[in-house]
């Protein structure tokens, strides 16, 4: 019989192979990492469908309406500040979207500066803080009128 002989290896004749393995490992996980990471959304920027000239009056005429319940309301107490200014936001809101179809009613204040809408984006911003704010300095009763500007020239 023959004698089968092995002979052993140093243990840091290893390294490179695994080195190498672990190398190639944390590249295809970053490769893998880059193409799976979800990428930053660009803001939609919806296309608008205006309304008939001759149902826009009516639909102002709606929405003005609708701020001057507010108005009253306020001066009734029968609403807070807060709650005015949630409500200005609201009907603005919902007259953009009856005017051109925009879905308005949930868009960021960014979404809407994205929009191209800078009115309503001003009229907004004005209404962010008060609506959530403990405390605000905000006049409501400029920001009706603010908003019935708005309305009132909207094409």
């Amino acid at each position: 019989m023959q004698a089968i002989t092995v002979e052993m290896q140093e243990s840091f004749s290893y390294w490179p192979v695994i080195l190498f393995i672990i190398i190639g490992l944390i590249g295809t996980g970053l490769i893998l990492f880059l193409r799976i990471k979800p990428r930053k959304k660009k803001p939609r920027v919806p296309v608008p469908k205006p309304v008939a000239p001759a149902n826009i009056m009516a639909l102002k005429a709606k929405y003005l309406k609708a701020l001057d319940d507010i108005g009253e309301k306020r001066n009734a107490n029968k609403i807070n500040d807060r709650q005015a200014f949630q409500a200005v936001s609201r009907v603005v809101r919902n007259f953009v979207y009856a005017a051109t179809g925009i879905k308005v009613q949930n868009f960021t204040l960014m979404e809407i500066h994205a929009a191209g809408i800078p009115l309503l984006y001003e009229l907004i911003s004005q209404c962010y803080i008060p609506e959530f704010a403990i405390e605000n300095n905000t006049n409501i009763y400029e920001v009706i009128n603010k908003a019935r500007t708005v309305i009132s020239q909207w094409n």
